[in-house]
C-alpha cells in the first residue's frame, strides 16, 4: 500500500508538471470585413485544428514541412504562443456605425493592452472565457474583447479533437492502475 501511495503521489506531481509545461495554442487571423475569412472560414480553422491534432497529438509543436527539412509548417489559423509572454487567447471586434473595422483572433498577454482601451477590459477573467463590450459615444464605436486561457478557445470548438493533456492523464492513470494490480 505504501508503494501505491508513493506511485500515486509521483503521478500527481508528474501530471502537474505536464499540465504546466504545455504551451498555449490559439487561433490567429485578422480582418476588416464582416465577410473576411477570419470570421467566415470556420471550416478552414476546423480543418487545420483536426490536422494539427492528428499529426501533433503528442508533441504539440510546429511540424517540419518535409522529412529532413528544418523549416516548420506555418499554419494559416493556428499559432503556438510558447515563445512569448502570451498567456491567453483573445478575440477583438471593433465596429463603427454597424461596419466592422477589425476582427482579430490571436495570442495575448495579461497586460490588458487591447486595440481599444477601456477600464472595463481590465477585469476580464480568461479562466471564465469572459467577453466585454463597450460603446464609445464620441467615435460611435463598439469594441468587444473576449479572453480565454485554453488551447484554441478563441475559435471553433471541434468535438473529437485530441488533447495532449487528456491523453497523458489517461495513460498515467491506466499505468497506476496496472502497477497497483501487480502490487496488491
Amino acid at each position: 500500500m505504501v508503494v501505491f501511495c508513493r506511485l500515486w503521489i509521483f503521478s500527481l506531481i508528474f501530471i502537474g508538471f505536464v499540465y504546466h509545461s504545455d504551451s498555449l495554442w490559439c487561433y490567429q487571423c485578422g480582418d476588416s470585413s464582416a465577410t473576411g475569412s477570419c470570421i467566415t472560414d470556420t471550416a478552414g480553422m476546423e480543418a487545420e485544428y483536426l490536422e494539427f491534432n492528428k499529426t501533433n497529438s503528442t508533441t504539440k509543436e510546429d511540424r517540419p514541412t518535409s522529412e529532413g527539412d528544418t523549416k516548420t509548417k506555418q499554419y494559416q489559423y493556428l499559432k503556438n504562443c510558447q515563445n512569448s509572454e502570451y498567456d491567453r487567447c483573445v478575440i477583438e471586434r471593433i465596429e463603427e456605425q454597424g461596419l466592422l473595422h477589425a476582427y482579430i483572433r490571436d495570442c495575448h498577454n495579461s497586460a490588458n493592452n487591447y486595440s481599444f482601451y477601456d477600464p472595463t477590459f481590465l477585469d476580464l477573467d480568461p479562466a471564465r472565457n469572459h467577453t466585454s463590450c463597450i460603446y464609445d459615444a464620441f467615435s460611435k464605436r463598439v469594441a468587444c474583447v473576449t479572453v480565454c486561457e485554453t488551447d484554441f478557445c478563441n475559435g471553433p470548438q471541434i468535438a473529437g479533437g485530441k488533447s495532449c493533456r487528456a491523453q497523458t492523464l489517461i495513460v498515467l492513470f491506466y499505468s497506476v492502475l496496472v502497477a497497483f494490480k501487480y502490487i496488491v
